[in-house]
């Protein structure tokens, strides 16, 4: 059996955005419970105990390999009357950044 190399190209195609959305859910679940464990020691409550991708791209790490670094946000409260933003970002496979917007106290 022969494949041109257009279904070639089809097949590599779906296989890469198959590993695309199972190497995303992974990350989102990281960066969730990453969240959720940074605010519990925060003192405040992670909403709706989700994150949201905002961004995707491309950058170097640390030793100059390229990775896809992923921005989400989500969102937390420490009164529980207010919603306030939250960031993390995920390099490669490392969070690298989780960060709190100014907030009041409970």
């Amino acid at each position: 059996m022969y494949y041109s190399l257009s279904d070639l190209f089809w097949l590599f195609l779906f296989v890469l955005a198959g590993w695309y959305l199972w190497a995303g859910m992974a990350a989102k679940e990281q960066v969730r419970r990453a969240a959720a464990s940074h605010c519990a020691q925060l003192g405040v409550q992670l909403l709706d105990d989700t994150v949201a991708l905002m961004r995707t791209r491309l950058k170097r790490d640390s030793r100059g390999q390229v990775r896809l670094q992923r921005s989400y946000e989500f969102e937390f409260t420490s009164t529980g009357e207010h919603r306030y933003a939250g960031l993390a970002v995920l390099h490669g496979r490392r969070i690298t950044q989780i960060q709190l917007s100014p907030h009041h106290l409970a």
